[in-house]
């Protein structure tokens, strides 16, 4: 379950990877050991130093309310997909991680969804806003000057996926897992899709500043 004061979508604690890290653990385990930590997500961020509880800021991602190099380890998990100025963000999350300071992104991976899922490949491709940071995340955090250290894939499961696929779909987009944006046609693809509403492959990008 969430952390309370968490700003994590609680989706990303109900996807698990078999008998190994949910989602949010992996996001969040480079780095777990830095002395000042944040996640980034659409609307806030989230801070931790040492063991204490996490302190939530409301924020946008382009202006974070903190000082420069402040933070070790900075997790922007589902986020970049969603946003339009790529240059912006990279160039905020340098500003605020101090030197040497750790970014773990996590994305979605593009599904083939089978040999007839072409149409619904398409749809979702066509959704992302932007669609580099799905395809290519690890160019566009060369171009920014992070060093990448790590690209790693892990197939996560959503609990309790199968007792409502509509709503597991829902909530997959809503998460940021799939387009946000979807349109309503793709989204019955979906549900009806043999494991999309349940089993998703998700992209974790580990830099250094």
């Amino acid at each position: 379950m969430p952390t309370a004061g968490d700003v994590l979508d609680p989706v990303l604690h109900r996807l698990r990877a078999g008998n190994g890290p949910t989602a949010a653990q992996w996001c969040r385990s480079p780095g777990a050991t830095s002395r000042v930590r944040a996640t980034l997500v659409q609307d806030g961020i989230a801070l931790e130093a040492g063991d204490g509880a996490f302190g939530v800021v409301r924020a946008r991602p382009l202006a974070l309310p903190l000082r420069t190099r402040s933070v070790d380890r900075i997790a922007v998990p589902l986020l970049l997909p969603l946003l339009h100025d790529m240059s912006g963000l990279f160039a905020e999350l340098r500003r605020v991680l101090a030197p040497h300071g750790l970014l773990s992104v996590l994305l979605p991976v593009p599904a083939s969804f089978g040999w007839r899922g072409g149409e619904l490949r398409r749809a979702v491709r066509a959704s992302w806003r932007h669609r580099s940071a799905v395809e290519h995340p690890e160019w566009l955090a060369s171009s920014a000057d992070f060093a990448v250290l790590a690209d790693d894939r892990l197939d996560f499961t959503l609990d309790g996926a199968a007792e409502d696929r509509p709503v597991a779909v829902a909530d997959l987009c809503a998460a940021g897992v799939y387009p946000p944006e979807l349109p309503a046609s793709a989204r019955a693809g979906l549900v009806a899709h043999r494991s999309a509403a349940h089993r998703v492959r998700l992209r974790r990008i580990v830099a250094r500043r």
